[in-house]
């Protein structure tokens, strides 16, 4: 039988643990509310004024022509049903559905209506002059704008367009030979046990072997992927550099067989039955790797994507001072403009603003139709925010043309400009010029396109 002093000891510690758990309690409820509560550059009263998308053209038919291809393989390469290098009818439509998707997300976030063709009149498309491009501006304008798109802008077909394919005669002498030397230095320093093991893969698959089991196939093809280290060369044409080995060729075949599988060809003719998604996604490391050096190795990036982020902070900066910008894309009243390139022209970009993402199991890969938006916000007390997000079809939406939906989205992530601000809050506008105008070669800046 318990004492009284007992009893009042057992109460004495029943009391204190019970305070305990309500204190324990009330902090958890108020860390929930904390968590609740949006950052300044989150409230509900930021009010979206422009975007500015800078995409990839939709899916294409290799740029190789059927003859250097099968000098690779030992069985011929699928056929495709446009010339190289044109985008395919289905890719069309994989952009026709982006641009929808953009339609309705942009209706959500405040900036366009959800129906009619009020803001087409606001809407601005700039695309570089090849077929592909040129296309993919058309079909966003139709997905965006169903009966009323709104016109596709460029120079006249066959023109060389700075704001994509700057010149390398552009920038002096020595800031060139410091690109051509980071290069050189990074591709110099590559060890990558992965990247060597990925090409073996891939070599497999050309001699129509399973990608992990080596085989002897009875006819040999005239070429084999280039044996010996990576090397840096000068680039010919609008290219200041170039590379030479098993890494770019096997860069460039990846990329087939991603166009290939995201074009729907059968999956006994997506790599000769040997490269299913799973595969796919492996194989697609070695052009990021590639990708990583030729565009985003920073003395190049500041010589091929200075024009193009001059042009894109000019256009932002139109909307903010409400007067017209020389560099801008399109005129001042635009709610959307968009820039239609190339993966080159995104992963420029990305370097000189330090961006990197995850997208459908991949880092930094820049696949068809691929957008990077700049999202130019303005608060109730009127400060100017950039936000930037990056957005891409899955592989599963581009193989089985899935719908684009706000239930069913692309894949996305919100971006950190190096040394600015959040994702999720963004970049104050002062800072993000600061940053992207601190990164360009004014000798790579070209004037701005016509409007």
């Amino acid at each position: 039988m318990k004492t009284p002093g007992a009893l009042r000891l057992m109460a004495a510690v029943v009391f204190a643990v019970c305070a305990l758990a309500a204190l324990a309690g009330a902090q958890t409820a108020l860390n929930a509310v904390a968590s609740k509560h949006p950052t300044a550059g989150e409230t509900k009263t930021d009010t979206l004024k422009l975007v500015v998308i800078l995409s990839r053209h939709g899916v294409r038919s290799s740029t190789w022509t059927p003859a250097r291809l099968n000098a690779y393989s030992v069985q011929p390469w699928p056929a495709w049903k446009v010339q190289p290098g044109y985008l395919t009818e289905r890719g069309f439509e994989l952009m026709k559905r982006f641009g929808s998707y953009d339609r309705a997300a942009l209706a959500k976030a405040g900036l366009l209506a959800l129906q009619g063709c009020a803001d087409a009149a606001a809407t601005y498309i700039w695309a570089d002059t090849d077929q592909r491009t040129m296309e993919s501006g058309r079909a966003l304008a139709e997905g965006l704008f169903s009966g009323c798109a709104p016109a596709v802008h460029g120079l006249d077909a066959g023109t060389h367009d700075p704001l994509f394919h700057p010149q390398k005669g552009a920038v002096s002498a020595a800031e060139a030979d410091a690109a051509f030397a980071g290069l050189s230095e990074r591709v110099k320093a590559q060890s990558d046990l992965e990247q060597s093991e990925l090409i073996a893969e891939m070599q497999n698959v050309l001699l129509g072997c399973a990608p992990k089991t080596a085989c002897t196939p009875p006819q040999q093809p005239r070429k084999m992927l280039a044996a010996g280290p990576e090397v840096a060369v000068r680039g010919t044409g609008d290219h200041l550099a170039e590379l030479r080995g098993p890494l770019a060729e096997a860069s460039s075949f990846a990329e087939d067989f991603l166009l290939e599988y995201g074009d729907g060809m059968a999956a006994d003719e997506v790599g000769w039955g040997n490269v299913d998604e799973v595969q796919l996604k492996r194989l697609l490391t070695l052009h990021t790797d590639y990708f990583d050096l030729i565009h985003r190795t920073p003395g190049l990036a500041r010589v091929e994507a200075s024009n193009m982020l001059e042009h894109l902070v000019g256009t932002l900066q139109q909307r903010v001072e409400g007067q017209p910008n020389s560099n801008a894309l399109g005129p001042d009243e635009s709610k959307l403009v968009l820039v239609v390139g190339h993966d080159g022209n995104l992963a420029g970009v990305a370097a000189l603003l330090g961006l990197h993402w995850a997208l459908d199991g991949r880092k930094d890969d820049t696949p068809p139709g691929m957008e990077v938006a700049f999202e130019l916000w303005q608060s109730e007390r009127g400060e100017w925010l950039v936000r930037v997000r990056v957005s891409a079809q899955t592989l599963d939406q581009m193989r089985n043309m899935r719908e684009l939906t706000l239930t069913a989205p692309p894949a996305a992530e919100d971006l950190q400009v190096e040394g600015c601000g959040s994702a999720a809050r963004g970049c104050s506008w002062k800072e993000f010029q600061r940053i992207a105008l601190a990164g360009v070669s004014k000798d790579a800046v070209d004037a701005g396109p016509a409007k």
